[in-house]
């Protein structure tokens, strides 16, 4: 049975063992399961507090039960970080470097879009040139 600093486990709300009421006997018997359930992502605080009032009555086959199921949610959501952890992070270099070119791409678009429309108001002038013409004939 490994050694456990209880001080230091805090839930993902980031309270700690001695913001719950937790029996003294599952402290002292059982910290690991404590570390379990304070470190579970499924519970929230009300549900951490309703398994610890909860141990006193439990029997040992149901404390077992509930170590499982807390281990088993524990290895899955370590399996699911390590997969999601093994994509390639992209470097602050390599984003500014991308963010350059989108810069360059959009002013090249704006510089393009910008010609069309001139050639656009100089096709609709000398439309108005010809009408005007065509007019005074």
């Amino acid at each position: 049975m490994m050694t456990v600093d209880l001080t230091q486990v805090k839930t993902k709300s980031g309270k700690g063992v001695q913001d719950f009421q937790i029996p003294d006997g599952l402290l002292e018997k059982d910290p690991e399961l404590v570390v379990l359930i304070m470190g579970s992502e499924s519970m929230d605080d009300s549900e951490r507090q309703y398994w610890f009032n909860l141990w006193l009555v439990m029997k040992d086959e149901q404390i077992e039960k509930l170590r499982d199921i807390l281990t088993r949610e524990k290895k899955k959501l370590a399996e699911t970080e390590a997969k999601y952890a093994k994509k390639p992070k992209v470097s602050s270099e390599e984003i500014e470097k991308r963010n350059e070119e989108m810069k360059k791409k959009a002013q090249q678009e704006k510089l393009e879009r910008e010609r069309r429309e001139a050639e656009h108001e100089a096709k609709e002038g000398n439309d108005e040139d010809i009408l005007s013409e065509l007019e005074g004939l």
